[in-house]
């Protein structure tokens, strides 16, 4: 019995091994504000005139292929008589790929899955198996959060 138990825990041990990332990339309050800048410039465009905020989820990294997997809320934001309005915006998982060279922290693009059919095979192939599993179970408690965060961010800056 005991041989079991020692078998079915090494097996444990492989399994959460393998399903693990390379290495986790450490995110400082510096790289947190070039994640922001990268999003706001270079994911989604204002539609309405208004102004792009953000806020984002981490879900995981691979820092030997230097990409960051994150669930992001993007939404614009704009001034219409005395309230603040939604323009365009988006909820989506996406890749960073990341350069860390010259003790740098760069964001040089992204991917994004595609919509419909294809949406949970581009998750599978994009992400790696953890972080892919919280891309796919993403729960309305964490967007809701992020929007909080994202309209608390516009109602101050655009007041």
């Amino acid at each position: 019995m005991l041989r079991l138990w020692s078998l079915g825990g090494m097996l444990l041990i492989l399994l959460l091994a393998g399903c693990s990332q390379s290495g986790s990339i450490a995110v400082t309050e510096k790289d947190k504000q070039e994640i922001e800048r990268y999003i706001r410039q270079e994911v989604m465009s204002p539609n309405f005139g208004g102004e792009i905020f953000s806020a984002y989820e981490i879900l995981g990294s691979d820092e030997n292929k230097g990409e960051l997997y994150l669930w992001a809320l993007i939404q614009e934001y704009y001034k219409e008589g005395t309230g603040i309005e939604q323009g365009t915006g988006m909820s989506v998982p996406m890749v960073l790929k990341i350069d860390q060279s010259k003790d740098s922290f760069e964001v040089i693009s992204h991917t994004l899955p595609r919509d419909g059919s294809l949406y949970a095979e581009d998750i599978k192939n994009l992400f790696p198996y953890l972080a892919g599993r919280k891309a796919l179970d993403h729960p309305d408690k964490v967007i809701s959060e992020l929007i909080e965060e994202a309209e608390a961010e516009a109602e101050q800056k655009l007041k």
